[in-house]
């Protein structure tokens, strides 16, 4: 029993008289002003509490932000499954269901940057340490999007930082795709948001898990699968 449940009791117990209806209607006007901005909804018995302390694991993430632990026995939440999530320490992601354009190999942009951009990032060491997708999708945006991308709000280009993060839960991530009806990560080359140069954008091989930084975002073909924060 929550505090907020034991406190309504306590109320009713000492001060409501059920012959007399005033006296439960102010005990329901009390326990509204006392639980004033205590309005968290209660989870289900199932679900998990968005909370830094919830366990490390694969979440079904569902439309309107609840996320439920994938134990292989969530068939009830399927339906309503919009993104795979894991969790690992203090890092979290949202996986999309499917790739982009229907699963086929896309270029990146339809355009090379033509700006003064102070975000590439040509060393590997720096680019495995990238973990900021949504912001180089947004520069990504502006030099010109490849018209196949198309992001829901919040979704975004996972970083390279961000996509070995995917590959190395890609196992754990694909049994829980496979469980709702999404589709697997396979082991092809992604394209990652995290631009080594006004023409390229570093790639990660989701099988080997092999990251290259030379091949052109306008020209060369590769999937997206995109990715979101852990929503709560």
């Amino acid at each position: 029993m929550t505090e907020k449940q034991e406190m309504k009791l306590q109320l009713l117990d000492k001060f409501a008289n059920i012959e007399k209806p005033e006296t439960v209607d102010f005990c329901r006007k009390a326990y509204e002003f006392l639980a004033e901005g205590e309005t968290t909804p209660q989870p289900q018995a199932d679900a998990v509490v968005a909370t830094d302390q919830e366990p490390d694991g694969i979440y079904l993430v569902l439309d309107g932000g609840k996320r439920v632990l994938f134990t292989g026995d969530n068939a009830d939440y399927c339906a309503a499954c919009i993104g795979i999530g894991v969790k690992w320490g203090s890092k979290s992601i949202v996986v999309a269901l499917n790739d982009q354009a229907n699963g086929e190999d896309i270029t990146l942009t339809a355009n090379k940057d033509k700006g003064d951009y102070a975000g590439y990032i040509d060393n590997y060491l720096d680019a495995v340490a990238d973990w900021n997708g949504k912001a180089n999708t947004e520069h990504l945006k502006k030099i010109g999007l490849n018209q196949n991308i198309t992001l829901p709000d919040g979704w975004y280009i996972p970083s390279l930082g961000e996509l070995y993060f995917v590959f190395l839960n890609r196992k754990a991530i694909n049994a829980a795709l496979e469980y709702v009806g999404g589709k697997t990560i396979d082991g092809y080359w992604y394209w990652t948001s995290t631009e080594s140069s006004a023409t390229h954008a570093w790639l990660l091989n989701l099988y080997y898990g092999i990251a290259t930084y030379t091949t052109t975002k306008a020209s060369y073909s590769n999937r997206v699968r995109a990715v979101s924060a852990f929503i709560s």
